[in-house]
């Protein structure tokens, strides 16, 4: 794998692992609640997430596509439709940015050290890793995904091994449906800003790299949290049951999993609001406004951003369908 597929591969996945699916949180809902019949649900949602990594990046290659503006303009039919998404995007970054920092403040408080102080900290560190740009996204996500990878598959692998938990059921595919649509713009605000990275080999490479990477670790967190579905943060709880008092190692894995998904959204405002003189402004500014929302607590802020990001995904992913629609006549017609 080229050092440039590896890069997007990870952009990718560090857009989607966010707090809610390295809690096991996600899972737990959309698909190990279903019981058997959930790894139908796994394995669409894995092919949808192949295909939406490939269209992304497809459009972004082929296209002067540098910021998620850019992508929704290539995808969407119509003017109107893109300034009423683009508005639900800017106010779902905006409420992302508080929501991991929330997400990231209740971590450090766990460890003893006050939720504004955690908050505050955390955002510090998001402003340091993007301090040169798109340069540092892509070097934070290469950093961070894998371990985070890596973590995520020892944990589960162990609880399927010697089930520490039952089992449970229900039905699949609309779940993955609206799994694979509350994660796609995100995904799209990171993507969108790697023009530089991508050729047609990297595209393809990529999207697929990442769609797999994705997919396989939900496998392994439906395997391990089947039955868990009383559980507030599943993994959490197996990293009680199997690491003890050395359960904090996995909280740095939810810490960098929330950071990631943090930096996604810091870095997708400030690429669309400002060209690159005004970013590092921009990512002060809109971190300063993060540390204020985060205020409101990690519980209340999903319950408003989750509707709201579900609105806007849809609405991406219907885009992407049309996309491919016409990139496919166009091809027919060529023949």
């Amino acid at each position: 794998m080229s050092k440039n597929t590896f890069a997007v591969a990870m952009t990718y996945c560090g857009a989607v692992i966010g707090a809610g699916f390295a809690t096991g949180r996600e899972v737990v809902d959309f698909f190990s609640g279903y019981g058997n019949r959930g790894l139908a649900g796994v394995g669409l949602a894995t092919l949808m997430f192949v295909w939406v990594g490939v269209v992304i990046l497809d459009v972004a290659q082929r296209n002067p596509v540098y910021s998620y503006l850019d992508l929704l303009n290539y995808v969407l039919p119509w003017k109107w439709l893109v300034s009423l998404t683009d508005l639900i995007f800017l106010a779902t970054l905006l409420t992302g940015v508080g929501v991991m920092t929330a997400a990231g403040g209740t971590v450090l408080k766990s460890w003893g050290l006050h939720y504004s102080i955690g908050c505050a900290g955390f955002l510090l560190l998001c402003i340091l890793l993007l301090r040169t740009g798109g340069k540092g996204f892509v070097k934070a996500n290469c950093w961070l995904v894998p371990g985070m990878a890596v973590a995520i598959v020892i944990l589960c692998i162990a609880q399927v091994s010697v089930p520490a938990l039952g089992g449970y059921v229900r039905g699949p595919f609309s779940s993955a449906l609206l799994y694979v649509s509350l994660n796609t713009a995100i995904a799209g605000v990171a993507m969108s800003t790697l023009k530089e990275k991508l050729d047609r080999h990297t595209v393809l490479a990529g999207g697929v790299a990442g769609g797999l990477l994705i997919g396989f670790l939900l496998l392994v967190i439906y395997g391990a949290t089947l039955g868990m579905g009383s559980v507030e943060i599943p993994l959490l709880r197996l990293a009680e049951i199997w690491l003890g008092k050395w359960q904090w190692v996995y909280a740095l894995v939810l810490l960098a999993a929330v950071l990631t998904t943090a930096l996604a959204n810091l870095h997708g405002l400030a690429s669309r609001v400002v060209k690159p003189p005004g970013y590092w402004l921009c990512v002060v500014i809109t971190a300063v406004a993060g540390f204020v929302i985060a205020q409101y607590g990690f519980i209340s802020l999903v319950a408003f951003l989750y509707p709201l990001l579900g609105l806007c995904n849809i609405v991406l992913l219907a885009g992407l369908c049309y996309y491919s629609l016409n990139k496919f006549k166009t091809v027919r017609r060529n023949r």
